[in-house]
């Protein structure tokens, strides 16, 4: 092979591969690159992250707080707490006097205090649930001493220490304590309840002052 095809055909070699070059230059230009993620995308400066990105964060939005409701008053709990107790005594001397009562009218004012301080107490204690009050059990220790005296006594006896324990000074205090709260108290539920209360508890204090006037001209409270 002389010198001048020898030069030929390695131009044309050369040719060929500079081509084939190219080719694989141009298809490496046109293939599609994947999309950048949310993390890598850029982001104007001053704008939040998205939701689930942001450091120390997570998928799920923070609770919300809209619904927590504001711990009751000292006022109101102390309302709950004393109109507990004073529900709870007249109910069980009422209880205890239905079996004792000489007078007929005395044992029927006791199944009305029975009656009506029982389902006061039960929504009074539904309404405390609910708004996360704690309701103490039981009743003041004076309560609980006069009801253990009037289990010692029967007839007449038994008559005029319920009513001098149960009847007008006790009811006069516990309307007292409901129209303080019905007037000023913070939780609308219980002012409400107090406010619905107070007039039976004026019929009581009514009765209580007409059974204690008949056993007086009959000599019972003596």
């Amino acid at each position: 092979m002389n010198t001048s095809a020898s030069t030929t055909h390695v131009r044309t070699r050369t040719l060929i591969a500079a081509i084939a070059l190219a080719g694989v230059l141009t298809a490496c230009e046109r293939t599609p690159q994947p999309p950048a993620s949310p993390a890598d995308a850029p982001r104007a400066e001053g704008s939040a992250p998205p939701a689930g990105l942001g450091p120390g964060s997570d998928a799920s939005p923070p609770p919300s707080t809209a619904a927590q409701s504001a711990a009751p008053s000292p006022e109101d709990s102390s309302f709950v707490t004393a109109a507990a107790a004073s529900g709870r005594a007249e109910a069980e001397a009422g209880r205890v006097m239905a079996s004792r009562a000489a007078n007929p009218q005395v044992r029927a004012f006791a199944d009305r205090l029975d009656k009506d301080h029982t389902d006061a107490n039960n929504t009074l204690e539904r309404i405390a649930m609910e708004k996360g009050i704690a309701l103490p059990q039981g009743m003041q220790p004076a309560a609980r001493a006069h009801i253990d005296e009037l289990k010692t006594l029967s007839g007449a006896e038994a008559d005029a220490a319920f009513l001098r324990h149960f009847g007008t000074t006790a009811h006069e205090d516990t309307i007292a304590l409901f129209e303080r709260q019905a007037s000023s108290g913070q939780i609308p539920e219980l002012r409400q309840f107090a406010a619905d209360t107070v007039p039976k508890l004026r019929e009581h204090l009514n009765l209580a002052r007409q059974l204690e006037q008949q056993l007086a001209t009959a000599g019972g409270t003596r």
